[in-house]
């Protein structure tokens, strides 16, 4: 039986990762005119706009402030906002171009890809099963490329966008939506000189093209924010390495919505290399978890 808190975190994880896979597509999907650039500076902003409003409103924002006195957290949020901003790029391009089965399969080899970065970086130990998981990536890439004749630009740049971002964010002691909300304000930056260019050019899609796409641009902040809420919310009362797991939730969520919601089609090369990837992420779960379970015992 899960106890109370368990079954909270568990519900509000659930919640943010569901949202993740298969309202965010849909959202991103009804922007398809426009650039993808466009669309990721509006997403900057207006998380900037939402996130600060709500921290304001509820809680201290001194740690934010704090950021500004560290040069070391300063230019670490830099790059993984640079990251964050390539990552969206990445998926609202997938959304756009009708190929969200590449933004799954990126997510999904993202702990793969952070195996290695760990290795490299961290010095850390690969475990036998972990390194089958590696393996099985490799495969799974090496069969797309095969097939397709092309190498997998996107799902490549999906999946090491985001460890990347994990492993620079693990490095440096700032809560997630205080990070977020400098790296959007990073992004701010650079959106709110573009926008205006684009808008005095008569090339900007805000205000322009019609009410259902100026309110759309702006929610793109509120789409972001929300899942991010509930899954910070969900680590108050259960474990990340959990967490981490209901999260593929999400990609699982996105190759569901691209198949019998989107009509995309499922190539049988790339359907094999999804399983070849699932069953990858099946040995990581397990040795994972089978790890926690042997620490406990210890303990």
């Amino acid at each position: 039986m899960f106890n109370s808190s368990l079954s909270k975190g568990i519900f509000f994880t659930c919640i943010a990762s569901i949202f993740w896979g298969l309202p965010q597509p849909l959202f991103f999907n009804e922007l398809n005119h426009i650039n993808t650039l466009e669309v990721v500076l509006h997403r900057g902003f207006w998380s900037f706009i939402f996130l600060f409003v709500i921290l304001f409103s509820i809680s201290n924002i001194s740690e934010f402030i704090n950021i500004f006195k560290s040069p070391y957290k300063l230019f670490i949020l830099s790059i993984t906002a640079t990251l964050i901003a390539s990552n969206w790029g990445g998926f609202i391009f997938a959304v756009g171009a009708e190929r969200v089965q590449d933004a799954s399969m990126g997510y999904f080899i993202t702990p793969m890809i952070s195996i290695i970065l760990g290795y490299l970086f961290l010095n850390e130990r690969i475990s036998k099963l972990k390194l089958i998981a590696v393996i099985l990536m490799f495969l799974a890439i090496s069969l797309l490329f095969f097939y397709m004749n092309r190498v997998p630009y996107l799902v490549i740049a999906i999946g090491t966008t985001w460890a990347i971002y994990g492993l620079l964010r693990k490095q440096i002691n700032v809560s997630p939506s205080i990070g977020l909300l400098y790296e959007s304000f990073i992004i701010t930056l650079i959106s709110i000189p573009y926008l205006f260019y684009l808008y005095q050019n008569g090339t900007s899609s805000f205000l322009t093209i019609d009410n259902k796409t100026t309110l759309f641009l702006i929610f793109t902040g509120a789409v972001t924010i929300f899942p991010l809420f509930f899954f910070n919310l969900g680590l108050k009362f259960i474990q990340l390495g959990l967490a981490g797991v209901i999260f593929y939730l999400a990609p699982s969520f996105h190759f569901i919505t691209s198949v019998f919601i989107l009509g995309e089609e499922i190539l049988i090369p790339k359907l094999i290399s999804f399983i070849i990837i699932w069953v990858g992420i099946v040995l990581y779960i397990y040795d994972s978890l089978n790890k926690r379970t042997n620490v406990n015992n210890i303990q």
